[in-house]
């Protein structure tokens, strides 16, 4: 068991994100099994919740029976970020998570995903809007860095650190 800050990790294991697998039926099939402490939904694009896009919200969806519950969500401009942050808050969900390890195109050419770790000063614009935006926890999934020729993994959780995030994941 672990907890980050409020929220109580036990069995202390998390299902990991996964695009097109981990949505709400997956993650009570999981839940019920009795294997994992915490469920994070696929990634969820920002521009699509502050657009009020209907498929964005439909992967956003949860039961009370995965709790705890933790919302991820991807983009690159800091109000939008912090905005889909409360959404993710006024829904209920126990932890926002920032993604920072997806590498597809579709993600990073919006400037999201792993595309953020070659901007850490827009990154900390989006770490200090989200964590002033909402109440609960701040968490993030990162690479090791960009590619292998800009490993900056420790500068990042530094960063993050300093700005309020409470926990992260290496997807390495």
């Amino acid at each position: 068991m672990f907890a980050i800050r409020n929220v109580v990790i036990d069995p202390p294991l998390i299902l990991a994100p996964v695009a097109g697998h981990t949505d709400t039926l997956f993650r009570q099939a999981v839940k019920g099994l009795g294997g994992c402490g915490l469920v994070v939904s696929e990634l969820v694009s920002t521009e699509g919740m502050t657009r009020h896009q209907e498929r964005t919200f439909h992967l956003t969806r949860f039961e009370d029976s995965e709790r705890p519950v933790s919302i991820q969500v991807f983009g690159s401009d800091p109000a939008r970020m912090a905005a889909s942050a409360v959404m993710v808050e006024e829904m209920g969900a126990d932890i926002v998570d920032i993604n920072l390890g997806c590498p597809v195109k579709k993600v990073v050419k919006q400037g999201g995903g792993s595309n953020l770790l070659r901007d850490l000063p827009l990154l900390e614009k989006i770490f200090k809007a989200v964590r002033a935006a909402v109440k609960i926890p701040m968490t993030i999934k990162i690479r090791s860095g960009w590619d292998r020729n800009s490993i900056n993994a420790i500068e990042v959780s530094k960063l993050a650190e300093d700005c309020g995030v409470e926990a992260l994941a290496v997807h390495g």
